[in-house]
């Protein structure tokens, strides 16, 4: 019989913070935690206004979600001492200023305790992932070389 439950697609999730860019970045700074899993396979965004044909969405592949912990004037990723050249990367990727990494920490009024903050690291699934490059894969549906050939004019 007809049912009205539909049958749920193959559903990719993205990453909760957008990247600065997708070709480049290879981390994220979520404020609010993430529900992803080192293994995991989510999308990568940026949120980039200017046209053009770039890439704004990649697959990558979660490597690590490590803790995040301020105190104010110290930041410990993972209960190591981060140095300044690891959080500004992170800041870069993370597309936010390197004060706010310092400023998130218990007691700000941002700061949420049953979410704590992580970073996400990730690799990308392949390095030629873009729409039109899996649009070209397989031959042509009805052919078998995958060459389409178009008629000229009209049919008589």
């Amino acid at each position: 019989m007809f049912s009205l439950k539909h049958a749920r697609r193959n559903f990719i999730p993205r990453l909760p913070n957008h990247v600065v860019d997708v070709t480049t970045a290879t981390c994220v700074f979520c404020p609010y935690g993430a529900d992803v899993q080192p293994g995991d396979r989510v999308y990568a965004f940026d949120e980039k206004t200017a046209f053009g044909r770039r890439q704004r969405e990649r697959l990558v592949e979660v490597t690590a979600v490590k803790p995040f912990r301020s105190t104010g004037r110290l930041v410990t990723i993972d209960l190591k001492i981060t140095r300044e050249s690891d959080l500004l990367r992170i800041a870069v990727d993370s597309e936010i200023p390197l004060e706010t990494l310092y400023e998130h920490h218990s007691g700000n009024p941002t700061y949420i305790e049953e979410r704590p903050p992580v970073v996400v690291y990730f690799k990308p699934c392949s390095e030629d992932d873009t729409l039109g490059a899996q649009a070209r894969q397989g031959p042509a549906v009805g052919t078998k070389s995958g060459v389409i050939h178009y008629r000229r004019g009209r049919k008589y």
